[in-house]
């Protein structure tokens, strides 16, 4: 059974890692069907693929079929949450810079990353307190029910307020950015949602099958999120550019 595990987890890590370098060369070559207005959403689009092809190179060892069968296994959880430090926060900014709220709403902006930074950060404190048994039962799901909390606050953000603000401003090229929105809350909404899903198991079962599902589960949300959610801005872009024309 322990090999099921294992085997998965391998292959939806090498799945991830291939998915994110086609995306990210896929956004450098079709940079140029961007006109020079969209042309930092390719940009943003680039560094959230790039720097998650770059962490997982550096994880690459721990997720070999080799050591994922041994039974003493040293999870990758800083390379987990140093990733999504840097990538989540250009995400989310991504949409700001396509409908220019990164000129216009920088209160929503700043609340967005501001909430951004604090879910990662209770994430990552659950987490390694979790494995490493080092704070007490309580401390883990304080930083936890943190951590959620913030995340339903970047929700209730995309889904009640920015559709609020698009509808308010008189422009244009507001269904387009309606569409685009109704998708990345999706994703923000169930997308992100297995990140906590994968954490919270692994509370009352310590195995090592419990802790590799939570690794595929890491494994699928990265590359389904980050570019699913760099496409989407980035389609949008496309279609924003050709209005400009």
């Amino acid at each position: 059974m322990m090999n099921i595990f294992a085997v998965t987890t391998s292959y939806t890590f090498e799945f991830a890692l291939i998915t994110m370098i086609a995306a990210t060369i896929y956004f450098f070559l079709e940079r140029y069907n961007l006109s020079d207005e969209y042309k930092p959403v390719s940009t943003l689009a680039i560094l959230t693929t790039a720097l998650a092809v770059v962490e997982y190179y550096h994880m690459r060892d721990f997720f070999s079929l080799e050591n994922l069968s041994k039974d003493n296994l040293n999870y990758p959880t800083e390379f987990r949450y140093i990733t999504w430090l840097i990538a989540t926060p250009i995400m989310l900014y991504t949409y700001f810079v396509l409908t220019k709220f990164n000129k216009t709403q920088k209160p929503i902006v700043i609340l967005t990353i501001s909430l951004n930074f604090l879910m990662i950060v209770s994430g990552y404190f659950a987490e390694s307190s979790q494995l490493n048994n080092v704070m007490p039962v309580s401390f883990t799901y304080s930083m936890f029910a943190t951590g959620f909390a913030s995340w339903l606050g970047i929700v209730f953000i995309f889904s009640s307020t920015l559709p609020k603000l698009i509808n308010n401003e008189n422009n244009p090229n507001n269904l387009i950015c309606l569409k685009c929105l109704s998708v990345v809350q999706k994703l923000v909404t169930y997308g992100w949602a297995i990140y906590p899903v994968g954490l919270f198991i692994t509370f009352f079962d310590s195995s090592v099958e419990t802790a590799l599902t939570r690794e595929i589960i890491y494994n699928f949300g990265d590359c389904f999120n980050k570019v699913g959610f760099a496409l989407i801005c980035f389609a949008c872009a496309k279609k924003l550019s050709k209005q400009t024309v």
